[in-house]
């Protein structure tokens, strides 16, 4: 089964011999993107709304401290995302595809059904271009602040 070994969640890179990695990331087998952490309420309550465009090899990471049903939306965001569900292990539990933004007062959510700990969005096409599905394992990598 492809990618069926599911790397450890958090690797935390002090600073030390042999530590190469200046910025936190998100790897997928072999595909990593820079991450931007949402971990505060204010910085959750925002993630990208507003924003106007994103970097190609870039997204932002939702920590939650306990898993939940993690619901998103789009409400003021202005470009299309992939949002990748993952639990308390890395693996991947559900991936909305090309979610749309919204700028009405009414918006639809999206989400798992499963507990998630943690929530990437990256552009939309992410998924289907780097091959990224349910069951795949992720590679978190935190650098200290």
């Amino acid at each position: 089964m492809k990618r069926s070994i599911i790397f450890g969640l958090f690797l935390i890179c002090f600073t030390f011999v042999g530590c190469q990695q200046k910025q936190s990331q998100a790897c997928f087998d072999s595909k990593c993107v820079s991450i931007e952490l949402a971990q505060t309420s204010e910085e959750l309550s925002q993630g990208l709304q507003y924003r106007k465009s994103l970097d190609k090899d870039v997204g932002m990471l939702f920590i939650f401290d306990q898993p939940a049903e993690a619901k998103f939306w789009m409400k003021n965001t202005l470009i299309p995302l992939d949002i990748i569900w993952l639990n308390n292990a890395g693996e991947v539990i559900y991936i909305e595809k090309s979610a749309p933004p919204c700028l009405s007062e009414s918006c639809p959510t999206y989400g798992s059904s499963q507990p998630a700990r943690y929530v990437l969005e990256v552009n939309a096409g992410f998924a289907d271009v780097y091959d990224i599905n349910v069951g795949d394992g992720a590679q978190i990598l935190i650098q200290p602040k």
